[in-house]
């Protein structure tokens, strides 16, 4: 069984999937060569995603990829990646390269270890929040967020949405795979699943730095709102 597979969510990334590609590789095969695999998710693509991504694999055969026609959500996106998954432990960096790579390999060496079995990468655990490198209102909406989420769900962690997500193959395999939620607050709902398993989830600082195109849109709230409220009623079942 591989060590480690990587699933990378991508919708018209073609500005920067490839530098994205080049800096994962270059981190991974030194860290875990020939242990790991990248999956590329591209979810609706109508740009050149498709054809950088055929050009990588075909170079590198730590690349695989899937090609879904229809947008199906990030969370759908990341969901179709994990299934395809065969390494021990599983996770998802979004396609900006925003986390330093070397703190994201000390988060995967420790879900190797076996001293957890979910690590988050936070931006906001023990940092102020003048400090966190995001625009003023997306670090408004952040904080928002992250209040109703503790409030609801008792989900104990400060940054429920940032796209560095690990854990071992064998919970997600554990936790079922009917989510609620595909978009934007697929997250969410990961971590709550997780916690109502009674696995153990702990949230790290890791460095970023804030890279615009983020395919994230205020119209998606009115959504991710509904859906958190959904997944308060059926907490208990899950």
């Amino acid at each position: 069984m591989l060590k480690l597979s990587l699933i990378i969510p991508a919708y018209n990334e073609e500005q920067r999937i490839g530098k994205t590609l080049q800096n994962y590789l270059f981190h991974l095969q030194k860290y875990l060569p020939k242990e790991f695999e990248i999956i590329v998710v591209l979810n609706g693509c109508h740009d050149r995603s498709l054809e950088i991504v055929e050009s990588f694999a075909k170079k590198h055969k730590e690349v695989r990829y899937v090609n879904i026609p229809r947008a199906i959500g990030k969370g759908g996106a990341v969901l179709h990646g994990f299934t395809m998954a065969k390494g021990k432990i599983i996770g998802f960096l979004d396609a900006d390269a925003a986390f330093d790579m070397m703190a994201v390999q000390v988060m995967i060496e420790r879900l190797l270890n076996g001293e957890v079995d979910c690590l988050i990468a936070s931006k906001w655990k023990g940092i102020r929040f003048s400090s966190v490198n995001e625009p003023f209102l997306r670090k408004i909406l952040s904080r928002g967020w992250n209040t109703l989420v503790k409030l609801l769900l008792h989900i104990p962690v400060q940054d429920t949405q940032a796209g560095a997500k690990f854990l071992r193959r064998d919970v997600f395999q554990s936790i079922g795979h009917d989510f609620i939620c595909r978009g934007f607050d697929f997250d969410i709902e990961l971590l709550l699943r997780v916690k109502q398993k009674g696995f153990t989830i702990k949230e790290e600082y890791v460095p970023n730095k804030h890279i615009p195109g983020s395919t994230f849109n205020l119209k998606y709230v009115p959504r991710m709102f509904k859906d958190l409220i959904k997944l308060w009623w059926v907490r208990k079942s899950l």
